[in-house]
């Protein structure tokens, strides 16, 4: 059997076909199907094969599509950063720039004020040292600095020249424990010696019976040879009574912020220390004028009417009685009669209301006075305010 199958088995695969195509013809023609079976299989089977391409062929090309935006992105936001970055940096120069210029404007017009002679000067560093406070400047020798110069800026003293050299020179900051100074308070006119401690300084030798008031301000009082008088120092931060001199703590007003442009004073002149800002004072109103008929002001929604308020209501209530309208009368017409009475109204004294006096008899033997001459006749109100 089996050699018979193995003999005819083409025969047998060629008549399984055929019945196969035959049944399958006849399902086709049974469910009136147009489309042939070998299309559908066909269709069928390349269907999802041609799904799975079309995806994979998508997103390759979303992915490459995405890979070159974001690569150019990337790439502007690069040349973006880059370009916020240098207009930061120009933002900042322009603004040190500008903070350069304001402070040159502000020296020039301390010096035209001042009538020392000042030599302009840059703070180029600063000296360490622990309890050493001192700074460097871009002027020496060899432009005319010598030691022992007063160094100032428009705000306050900042110090003393202390070394000198050909191109630079060391100034001891008014915050020095070795710096001193004559000051005078500008209010009450106490004396004393000012030193540095550290970050502040403090006001020496004010005798404990002299006031000085916390805010108030101290000036140079040229006694040290150093500073020309009145030149401001600092400003009073607080004041303790000790057993013989008061303990005054002062902030120095040149250190205040970091100054990078100072004043070197070559020809010093001393000048007047300028008085105190007076004190703020109440000042004394009077009270409203009272009405002659002593009747209560009445009440507004902003307050109680004035007194200048109540006239004008006054006149304006006379005027309309007279059907005259303020600001629209043409040059020449007449003005209204303020002396007519309007019921209702509360004109001002009118010349029925005035009381008139006898004359008095004069005797024979006495002089009489002159006459007074008579008023002159109130000017026309045109309009009212």
């Amino acid at each position: 059997m089996d050699s018979i199958i193995y003999r005819y088995r083409n025969i047998a695969v060629l008549l399984v076909a055929v019945l196969g195509q035959i049944v399958l013809l006849g399902w086709q023609v049974k469910s009136d199907n147009d489309v042939p079976l070998v299309r559908v299989w066909a269709v069928t089977a390349v269907t999802p094969v041609a799904s799975i391409i079309e995806t994979a062929r998508n997103f390759t090309t979303v992915f490459f599509s995405n890979y070159f935006e974001m690569r150019n992105e990337r790439e502007q936001n690069r040349q973006l950063r880059g370009d916020v970055n240098r207009f930061r940096l120009e933002n900042q120069f322009l603004k040190n720039e500008l903070a350069s210029a304001q402070r040159a404007g502000e020296l020039a017009g301390f010096q035209a004020r001042t009538p020392s002679k000042m030599l302009g000067a840059r703070v180029i560093g600063a000296t360490p040292g622990a309890n050493s406070r001192s700074v460097l400047i871009d002027r020496g020798s060899l432009s005319g600095v010598r030691r022992g110069m007063a160094v100032v800026t428009p705000d306050g003293i900042v110090g003393r020249v202390l070394a000198v050299f050909p191109t630079a020179s060391q100034v001891l900051s008014v915050t020095d424990p070795a710096f001193a100074a004559g000051v005078e308070s500008q209010k009450n006119h106490v004396h004393g010696v000012l030193r540095g401690l550290g970050n502040s300084a403090k006001v020496d030798f004010v005798p404990g019976g002299q006031k000085v008031e916390k805010g108030e301000l101290f000036f140079t009082s040229g006694e040290d040879r150093i500073f020309p008088k009145g030149l401001p120092v600092a400003r009073v931060t607080s004041v303790q009574e000790g057993a013989k001199f008061q303990d005054v703590i002062v902030q120095p007003l040149g250190t205040e912020s970091a100054a990078e442009e100072v004043l070197v004073i070559i020809d010093p002149v001393h000048q007047d220390i300028p008085n105190a800002p007076a004190p703020d004072s109440t000042v004394f109103l009077a009270p409203d004028a009272k009405p002659d008929n002593d009747a209560p002001v009445p009440e507004t929604v902003g307050g109680p009417v004035s007194t200048a308020g109540k006239m004008r209501d006054q006149y304006k209530k006379i005027g309309d009685a007279q059907k005259h309208v303020f600001g629209e009368g043409l040059p020449g017409s007449a003005p209204p009669n303020f002396n007519l009475k309007v019921p209702g109204v509360n004109a001002p004294a009118q010349a029925a209301d005035i009381a008139v006096t006898p004359p008095a008899v004069i005797p024979p033997h006495v002089t009489a006075p002159a006459p007074r001459p008579a008023l002159p006749k109130p000017l026309p109100v045109e309009a009212l305010p």
